[in-house]
Formats: C-alpha cells, sequence, structure tokens
C-alpha cells in the first residue's frame, strides 16, 4: 500500500484486489458523493460525512501501519478527496495526452489522440455535469453553470492515473483558476442579483433574438447574425412594399435589441474581472 497527499486530496494505492474490494465496498456503503469503477473509486468532500471519514481514514492508517510498520497522519486532512486506486504489480499503463481549453462557462477537451474506454469513463465521471460528445471531432465540452461541480474536475485533472491509462492533461493552470473564479463569481449573490434585476429590464431585448437571459454572449451574438441574415432588407427588395416594411422593422428592431445587450454582457465581464 502506498499513500501520497496533496493540497486536494489522498491518494491510497494498492495492489491488492482483496483489499482494494474491501475498501470500495466501504465507501460505497459509507459514503454518497463518491465515483467509481474496477481500478479507481474516487469520494468527494461532503461535509455531513465527516465522521464517516474520520472512520475510514482511520482505517487506512491502521492498515497502512500493519502492512508498512509505519505512520501516517491524516490531521486537518478530512476536507480532502479521496482516491482509492488499485494498481496491479509491474502493471504497464498506457499514456494519454489530453489538451483543454478553457472558454467563459465551457470546457473543451481534444480526445483525438484518446481511445473510446477513457472516453466513455471521462463522461461517466462527470456525473451530474452538463457536457456534449461531438464523436466527428472527437470533442467532449463541458458546460458548467454551477461552482458546487469544480471539486470533481479540479479532481479528474490533477489526477494521472485513470483506468488502465496514465493521463497527461495538457492545459495552462493560471487560464484553469480564472475559469473556476469566474464560476464562482458568476453563482455569487451579489452577482446573481445584479444582473437577475437587469436582465429582467432587457427581457424584450432577448425576446427579440430568439434568446433567454441564461445565454451568454457567444449565443446571443449567434442568433444576432443570423437574424440579420433572414431580415436584410436586401433580400426582400423585390417583394410588395408593406412586405419590404415589415422586414425593414424587424431588422431594425434586431439591431437596436443586439446594440442594447451588448452593455450588460460587457457589465458582466467588467464585474468578474473587478
Amino acid at each position: 500500500m502506498n499513500i501520497t497527499q496533496t493540497l486536494e486530496s489522498i491518494t491510497v494505492r494498492t495492489d491488492d484486489a482483496l483489499l482494494f474490494e474491501s475498501l470500495g465496498k466501504k465507501i460505497k456503503e459509507n459514503f454518497l458523493n463518491c465515483v467509481g469503477n474496477r481500478d479507481k473509486i474516487i469520494v468527494f468532500y461532503n461535509e455531513n460525512e465527516l465522521v464517516q471519514r474520520r472512520y475510514f481514514l482511520k482505517l487506512i492508517s491502521k492498515i497502512y501501519s500493519k502492512i508498512s510498520n509505519q505512520s501516517v497522519n491524516f490531521l486537518f486532512t478530512y476536507h480532502k478527496n479521496i482516491k482509492l486506486v488499485y494498481k496491479k504489480a509491474n502493471s504497464i499503463q498506457a499514456l494519454l495526452n489530453i489538451p483543454i481549453k478553457f472558454d467563459k462557462n465551457s470546457i473543451l477537451i481534444d480526445l483525438q489522440n484518446s481511445e473510446e474506454l477513457f472516453n466513455k469513463y471521462l463522461m461517466k465521471s462527470l456525473g451530474e455535469i452538463e457536457y456534449e460528445y461531438f464523436d466527428t471531432k472527437k470533442t467532449l465540452v463541458i458546460s458548467l453553470k454551477s461552482s458546487d461541480k469544480i471539486e470533481i474536475l479540479d479532481s479528474i485533472f490533477n489526477f494521472k492515473e485513470h483506468l488502465k491509462y496514465m493521463v497527461n492533461f495538457i492545459f495552462e493552470k493560471d487560464k484553469f483558476e480564472s475559469f473556476k473564479k469566474r464560476i464562482k463569481i458568476q453563482n455569487s449573490k451579489n452577482y446573481v442579483r445584479r444582473f437577475s434585476m437587469l436582465a429582467s429590464l432587457l427581457e424584450e431585448h432577448f425576446e427579440t433574438l430568439g434568446c433567454s437571459a441564461n445565454d451568454d454572449f457567444e449565443t446571443v451574438r449567434a442568433s444576432y447574425l443570423n437574424l440579420t441574415k433572414i431580415y436584410h432588407p436586401d433580400r426582400h427588395s423585390k417583394k410588395p412594399l408593406e412586405i419590404q416594411k415589415a422586414y425593414t422593422d424587424k431588422f431594425q428592431k434586431i439591431g437596436i435589441a443586439y446594440e442594447s445587450l451588448k452593455p450588460y454582457f460587457k457589465e458582466q465581464d467588467n464585474f468578474i474581472s473587478a
């Protein structure tokens, strides 16, 4: 048995299949917020499970002391994620390099050089996090709208061993930190209160563009560009004057709506960057 600790997690590795199964069974019996497979189980922090955590880590400590004749200190670590990993002795792991990019509320994961088994495992590990997989481009797009799911992503990206793979998630740490900061701010009471009120005042403009207040600027802009193509007066110059006027009025209304919403999204960016 080998135990490593970081700022975010406690990782317990063992090549004993019976021990892995026994500890895995205890995890599933005592913890609600966990994901796992035949080779690894991750227990995510839940403040309502501190008692179970203390007893579980105490059990791990006793087993470790018995196996290695060494002690391990778990004091002040009850908030960390716990990872139980089964690794066969002398097993060879395939290496996967997975590029990741961050785009406001979305995470783009390039799986072109990955394998189908890992891709399915990754999507399953996301749990209730919203995502969309584009098979032709082998790209996984994760939409994160709630800050309480960030820990799951942290755990996945910072852990190197997944299934039979050694995974190298390639991303810029400062951009990931900025991404997490943005999500947390967007879920703050001050942000929600401020922009919910502004959005209600701009509701008519969102409707004109066929959007909702929950849509981001990229979605609103894409809708605007599409509608301007449809209603542009030049496309309807050969139609009766009455119909031309209707399209022109709609075109102008679309332009006004878009220009009215641009400051709203600019204000959001300024609030987050402050």
